[in-house]
């Protein structure tokens, strides 16, 4: 039998610890972008779990059974929506009524635009047959982070949710926020600064991601390369690709680390296209915060040096 002084240790430790649990919601963000939002909004409480490093892609990624057990202990789960994660959608319908689930991509009074069509861009893969009189998020472009815009929604929608959720901890929540909110304008007025003078250059990219960047910075982007990035373009659509590089005066070609970049070199070999990177997930970036601000300063970097031509 322990001795009272023991039991009484065992207690308070005990108490400690639940506090200290009921004060650090657990939450699960899906991608590299979202979480560094997510991580933003809860300095000084606690880290949100990130469920994919950045070097796999979402369209195509099983979950393992310890991140399965991590979505089951979440409080918050923060995610962009079925047309990314496709993988995430039948697990979190399993998940307790007492977990939060935000899906991001229905969050009020974000610029939403719809998934592009044509023979430069087709038709998106995981856009399911159905009556175009009845849009559904499959017509929406799921790659709303790459706005910094959107991500001042997206911060303030999290935040929100965090406060409810966590009134201990709501002034933090807000303060941070509030301060993120501003680095996110300062964000959007540099990048503007920077990619003003490339507005008229010709360029494509491996898919159909960055479609939110190019409209708020109105770059020229002219096709990709692939409708799905795990499908390999076919030899009739490599050979318009190329016929597209010669007659568009197409000035650089960009690829992503996450996936054959082979392809590329293909594509502009016997043209004077040059050669670029860009990444929409941050595949090489470390966790945190500062992976947003990151990200966008990087596209914008690899932008401007291929088309200056450097």
């Amino acid at each position: 039998m322990l001795k009272p002084s023991v039991l009484w240790i065992s207690l308070l430790l005990a108490l400690i610890t639940s506090t200290t649990l009921a004060s650090e919601p657990q939450v699960v963000a899906t991608i590299k972008p979202i979480h560094a939002l997510v991580s933003g909004v809860m300095e000084g409480v606690g880290t949100p779990y990130l469920l994919l490093s950045g070097g796999e892609s979402p369209h195509a990624y099983s979950l393992q059974p310890s991140q399965v057990r991590r979505l089951h202990a979440a409080n918050l789960v923060v995610w962009v929506g079925p047309t990314v994660e496709a993988f995430l959608e039948k697990t979190l319908t399993s998940l307790s009524d007492k977990t939060q689930i935000i899906r991001l991509i229905e969050v009020p009074e974000l610029t939403l635009l719809k998934v592009r069509e044509g023979d430069a861009w087709k038709t998106h893969p995981h856009k399911p047959d159905h009556d175009d009189s009845h849009p559904t998020q499959f017509d929406i472009d799921p790659h709303i982070w790459l706005d910094p815009n959107n991500a001042i929604i997206l911060v303030q929608a999290i935040a929100q949710t965090l406060m409810k959720m966590d009134t201990n901890n709501a002034a933090r929540y807000q303060a941070n926020a509030t301060r993120l909110v501003e680095q996110l304008v300062q964000l959007n007025q540099s990048l503007k600064q920077q990619l003003a003078p490339f507005k008229e250059l010709s360029y494509l990219v491996f898919h159909d991601a960055y479609q939110y960047f190019e409209h708020r910075y109105q770059l020229a982007a002219m096709g990709a390369i692939t409708l799905s990035p795990e499908n390999r373009p076919s030899v009739k659509q490599m050979y318009q690709l190329r016929r597209t590089l010669k007659s568009q005066q197409i000035r650089c070609v960009f690829s992503e680390p996450q996936f054959e970049s082979a392809l590329v070199a293909t594509v502009i070999e016997g043209t004077p296209a040059q050669r670029g990177v860009l990444d929409p997930l941050g595949a090489e970036l470390a966790a945190g915060t500062d992976s947003y601000f990151l990200l966008l300063r990087n596209m914008a970097h690899s932008l401007k040096q291929c088309l200056s031509g450097q």
